[in-house]
């Protein structure tokens, strides 16, 4: 437990630190594409380098996991630092408030400590293992939204929707129709965020990664949330889909996901 205090503590200062340099680079007008997608790649490896640095400066035997990491393959021995340094980047590129950074811990194939944070609001989202769910040290807990026609979702879709099968959109239709309406605001980790703060009932995606799920599992666990892949099964770190609820309404996300996604294969 002292360990995870500790952990989370560095884990925050890194986020914090990381979140300073995000605001000074985010962009303030608007951009040409070519511009933008320079600034997006420089903006996304200088927030990873220094998240990365502020960690490895107190923990120089860990092993780390990202976007930018030679090896991606999941470790499951010991510890390993998941980063993802700027959650919505096309947003971030936009000027759009609406993106995040996201540090989790695994020890032994576990998540011990998640953080997210959203510099430009000031909201820092933390769990530790066992000890619930926190937005700016206050708890936090999903909704007690009971009916899926009362919910409000969010997803996540693919980049290029294009080579996606027919079931991507065909789910999102059916959600929309039975829900009071579903989001897509290109920032997965930030909504599953909310879900955990109860701001939305329950959010989906496929063809996701670590660093995007990680934090934010833990974080809707410890708020009273379930969180199972797109068939039910448990998710683990190696899981490229989820669907995270506040419970009561997951047997109904599920069997409308389920659903589409059987008749597309028929």
């Amino acid at each position: 437990m002292e360990n995870n205090r500790a952990y989370i503590k560095h884990a925050i200062l890194a986020a914090k630190k990381a979140g300073k340099l995000l605001i000074e680079l985010t962009p303030t007008i608007p951009l040409s594409a070519i511009e933008r997608k320079k600034l997006m790649d420089e903006a996304d490896r200088k927030v990873h380098d220094s998240i990365y640095e502020t960690l490895r400066k107190a923990f120089p035997n860990q092993r780390y996991l990202s976007v930018f990491s030679e090896n991606q393959s999941f470790i499951t021995d010991g510890a390993l630092w998941i980063i993802d340094p700027i959650v919505g980047l096309g947003n971030f590129g936009h000027g759009n408030p609406h993106y995040a950074l996201s540090i989790a811990l695994n020890i032994d194939d576990l998540t011990h400590v998640g953080v997210i944070y959203n510099p430009v609001f000031d909201e820092l989202f933390t769990c530790i293992i066992g000890q619930g769910a926190y937005l700016n040290n206050n708890l936090i807990s999903v909704s007690k939204t009971s009916h899926l026609k009362h919910a409000l979702l969010s997803t996540r879709f693919p980049y290029d929707l294009s080579k996606e099968d027919p079931s991507t959109l065909n789910i999102y239709h059916d959600m929309t129709l039975n829900t009071e309406g579903v989001l897509n605001h290109a920032t997965a980790t930030l909504d599953l965020a909310y879900v955990a703060a109860g701001r939305i009932d329950g959010f989906w995606a496929k063809g996701m990664n670590a660093w995007d799920l990680t934090a934010a599992a833990l974080l809707i666990k410890e708020a009273g949330g379930k969180v199972t892949t797109l068939s039910g099964n448990n998710h683990s770190m190696e899981s490229t889909e989820i669907i995270a609820t506040n419970g009561a309404i997951h047997k109904e996300v599920l069997n409308i996901i389920s659903k589409k996604i059987k008749e597309t294969k028929t």
